[in-house]
């Protein structure tokens, strides 16, 4: 039952903070907000969280994922209100710099909470992945008609209310219920050795910039479609069903996750997840058709879909169970960092060369990742012990089954 309450927490964060997104890149292009401009509001969104995710993992491995995903969800529901008192692209700043930092809790709370309950980590990362896909799906549908038909404060509004419920189901589980049950004794700060020694694992180096690269590129969707779809002829509500369609194939696509990996192996499908996104993005700007949008977003979807709990399963799996939550947050300053550099990236190719090269760029960008991130799907994943100091050999990685515990 614990497991369902904390799925229906994320959902209802991931309904607020997914319906917020293209709601910030539409209301900043009202007021006469550059490409530039809005790319700066999306990094914003990914700079605290690029510094302090590290600093938040061990904050959660010290002090208990309750404490830490309360703290943070609260946080969210002042972000989001910040906008609605003061409806400005300043206000947008700072809400979007105060999310992005709070959304850290509450996401890494859950990842190792979830992660460490009873059961196969691949199927509860599966699920906890695909509630959160669920969430994608309704939250830019929402919002995006309650925009185009009763304004910004209200779209805001509806994303509070449902931060203000997912809060209150927080408070209501017992802290005994957020205890890891592979909890391990704590160390010292003293005794630990540097975050960036784990990433001496090269497989697990590659994982975090998959995860990375998977991120920026649903994030230049969702920030940069909506611009692009509405200068196509396209409504608010067209780009929020567009939106949607690439979530609901995320979540279809989760849900042959395990027989997916069981059967290729983890590197190969972290791999063709990224070609597919790829190919979708240099489509993007060949068509003006609402239709074939639709059909590019469900290959992103499928493409984008198992890039992030392919590469959380793999984080959980190679990291010893008293710094879980300080590799969660080292993926996280992956991810954010290339959340923060992308948009600046990209925001400039738009302003030189239009808003359809930022996904001709993407897609050259990510096919090259793909090139160059290919795992060897061999080796095992078992932890590191807090002793392995010393550079991680990739013989002590090699032996074992083929991927049995994915």
């Amino acid at each position: 039952m614990k497991l369902y309450s904390f799925l229906l927490i994320i959902t209802l964060c991931c309904v607020a903070l997914q319906g917020t997104r293209p709601i910030v890149s539409l209301f900043a292009d009202s007021q006469g907000a550059s490409l530039t401009t809005v790319g700066m509001l999306v990094s914003a969104y990914a700079f605290f969280p690029m510094l302090m995710a590290v600093k938040v993992g061990k904050w959660l491995d010290r002090y208990g994922a309750r404490r830490i995903c309360l703290l943070g969800s609260t946080g969210m529901l002042v972000a989001i209100f910040i906008p609605i008192l003061f409806p400005s692209l300043v206000s947008l700043f700072i809400s979007q710099f105060l999310m992005g930092g709070c959304q850290v809790c509450v996401l890494v709370s859950l990842q190792k909470t979830v992660g460490n309950l009873p059961g196969n980590r691949d199927k509860l990362i599966a699920m906890f992945s695909l509630t959160g896909s669920i969430g994608e799906f309704i939250g830019p549908i929402l919002t995006g008609f309650s925009y185009e038909h009763f304004g910004f404060r209200v779209s805001f509004s509806v994303s509070a209310a449902l931060i203000g419920i997912a809060l209150l189901i927080g408070l209501r589980i017992p802290a005994a219920s957020w205890k890891s049950s592979t909890a391990a004794e704590k160390i010292p700060m003293g005794k630990m050795s540097s975050s960036w020694t784990m990433l001496k694992d090269p497989n697990l180096r590659k994982a975090l910039i998959i995860s990375g690269l998977v991120l920026y590129s649903k994030d230049l969707f969702v920030a940069y479609f909506p611009i692009f779809g509405t200068s196509a002829g396209m409504s608010a509500g067209d780009v929020g069903i567009t939106l949607s369609l690439m979530a609901s194939m995320a979540i279809l696509v989760r849900l042959f996750q395990f027989q997916l990996v069981q059967a290729f192996g983890r590197g190969k499908v972290l791999t063709t997840t990224l070609v597919i996104s790829g190919l979708a993005f240099l489509c993007i700007p060949l068509t003006t058709l609402p239709v074939v949008f639709g059909l590019l977003a469900l290959f992103l979807g499928a493409g984008l879909g198992l890039g992030q709990p392919l590469s959380l399963v793999y984080a959980l799996n190679v990291s010893p169970p008293e710094r879980q939550g300080e590799v969660l947050g080292m993926r996280l300053t992956f991810n954010r960092a290339s959340q923060f550099i992308s948009p600046f990236l990209f925001g400039a190719v738009g302003r030189i060369a239009g808003v359809s090269s930022i996904f001709l760029f993407s897609g050259v960008v990510i096919l090259l990742g793909a090139y160059f991130t290919r795992m060897h799907s061999s080796r095992k994943e078992q932890p590191l012990s807090e002793k392995d100091k010393d550079p991680v050999r990739v013989e002590d990685l090699a032996a074992g089954t083929q991927e049995k515990s994915i």
